[in-house]
């Protein structure tokens, strides 16, 4: 079976959407992983066709090394497959998606391809600026110079290129910033001029990116589990789209990018103005990653420690247990959307949990217990002690759902503990199915030091550790009580018991 290419787009008389080989270069865009892929270059191959915008992206790899990935997707003309796979309204999706949207992938670290960036920065067609680089991108780095060939950090490497663009007299970009930190696009602006003011550089380019650049904070959401790991599904797959394409990504159907910006902003990006669903633009994204982290990922971090302890291994098994899944909608519809109607629309916050629902009973997505359990403390610190607390506040008394996993959370880093070893603790649920927990080395420490506390006792330190919550959380009335209490009927009765209990209030 031939490779994706256009030649062999033109042999099997493919009829789809293609954007031309040589349509111009607007968006430079730092990063080629799968989410970038197969979420933000998806979304221009959409509004392309949409709206005619006829651009097409040029992909930087944003580290050294890995020279094959480059090399490879570019010798099938940046063509690749994106498979939407999963549940969306009950019914289940799985849908391909030819993206011509991307022209080549450069390797800045050979001085031809970095040549080539620094061409396209000065470049007439050049309109936006794409990037994600992991949490760990937007970093300063004050060993990077001006004239580095390329500089090691990607603010370095976007300062050059904006300073060569704006030394071309040419003008501003939209940035679109996708790592996962808050107020990225703000953040990046930051250590962008933190570069220009450590390298003297010109006073009216400091100005020019403030009046001409828009760099924009925005909110990114879905899950790309990358390729197809299995065999024989794959070449099912090859078979049903006519042609081979190892660069192939398959996501879920849900989507969400927030872009915080004003009404022009909206005309100005294809997709935005094309109106595909799950991308907006709106004038702060705080709301949405307030909705974020408290919905989607402080259902994961409530529920899953105790479905573990209860024998489960997959979150999609979860969403078929009537007790597991009661627990989490519980959660969501009965203490966590109440907290959020000061801020956001309470019916959009139950289609968003709805949402969730779905993705959780994903069928193509076997996302492991285990791995959403690493770093549970600071998790649960950050996604459901928030609620928690503003549940108390509003209700005057305690949400049974959330401080029941407070319960779960304890039992996961002390059922069974056998011992603490450099990689966590090692434990071990009543089944016999041994785990490792993982997480910051305090917590770890803490739960080794107190393994044989009574059960009261370790709840009462747990709950005083300032280190673990920033406060004492004995002072919030009657928490410690029902905390172990729950914790004595995990012991006992086991964590799905727990759950029961606490949905028969």
């Amino acid at each position: 079976m031939d490779t994706l290419s256009y030649a062999t787009l033109e042999k099997i008389g493919y009829e789809g959407y293609v954007l031309p080989k040589d349509a111009p270069e607007k968006v430079l865009q730092f990063g080629e992983g799968n989410f970038l892929r197969a979420f933000v270059d998806r979304f221009f191959d959409l509004g392309n066709e949409a709206t005619g915008w006829n651009g097409k992206i040029c992909m930087v790899q944003p580290i050294s090394g890995n020279y094959g990935f480059a090399d490879g997707i570019n010798a099938q003309d940046d063509l690749y497959t994106v498979l939407v796979r999963g549940k969306q309204d009950g019914e289940t999706v799985d849908e391909s998606r030819l993206i011509s949207s991307c022209s080549r992938c450069v390797n800045p670290y050979r001085a031809e391809d970095y040549a080539e960036i620094m061409k396209l920065a000065a470049s007439d067609d050049l309109e936006i600026i794409v990037s994600n680089t992991t949490e760990a991108g937007i970093a300063y780095d004050d060993s990077c110079k001006a004239d580095d060939q390329p500089p090691a950090s990607f603010p370095a490497k976007l300062a050059q290129v904006l300073h060569t663009r704006w030394a071309a007299g040419k003008p501003g970009v939209i940035v679109l910033s996708c790592e996962l930190i808050d107020h990225n696009g703000a953040e990046l602006l930051r250590i962008v001029k933190q570069h220009v003011a450590d390298w003297g550089w010109e006073d009216e380019f400091a100005a020019w990116l403030e009046d001409d650049c828009t760099f924009c904070t925005t909110l990114v959401d879905t899950i790309v589990p990358g390729r197809i790991r299995d065999a024989e599904e794959a070449a099912r797959v090859a078979e049903r789209l006519g042609y081979d394409d190892p660069f192939l990504a398959v996501r879920e159907p849900f989507q969400m990018w927030g872009i915080q910006g004003d009404e022009s902003l909206k005309e100005k990006l294809p997709f935005t103005k094309a109106e595909i669903p799950g991308v907006f633009v709106t004038p702060d994204v705080t709301p949405y990653k307030k909705r974020k982290v408290r919905i989607l990922n402080g259902s994961h971090t409530c529920f899953v420690p105790g479905a573990w302890l209860a024998g489960f291994d997959i979150v999609r098994d979860c969403m078929h247990d009537d007790v597991v899944r009661g627990f989490m909608n519980q959660m969501l519809y009965g203490e966590c959307i109440p907290t959020l109607a000061a801020d956001l629309d309470v019916e959009d916050c139950k289609a968003f949990a709805a949402a969730v629902q779905n993705r959780f009973d994903n069928p193509f997505i076997d996302h492991q217990l285990l791995s959403i359990c690493l770093n549970s403390t600071a998790k649960w610190r950050a996604r459901d002690l928030p609620t928690l607390k503003d549940y108390v506040a509003s209700e005057g008394k305690l949400p049974r759902c959330l401080s029941t996993s407070l319960a779960t959370l304890i039992a996961f880093y002390t059922t069974g503990l056998t011992g603490r070893e450099a990689d966590g603790l090692h434990l071990r649920r009543a089944d016999g199915a041994a785990y490792v927990a993982q997480d910051d080395a305090f917590v770890l420490d803490f739960y080794a030091d107190h393994a044989s506390d009574s059960d009261a006792d370790l709840v009462h330190a747990v709950l005083t550790n300032e280190q673990m919550w920033g406060e004492d959380l004995t002072q919030l009335a009657g928490l410690e009580e029902f905390v172990a209490s729950m914790l004595s009927v995990v012991r006992t009765q086991g964590a799905k018991a727990a759950y029961a209990a606490a949905l028969a209030e």
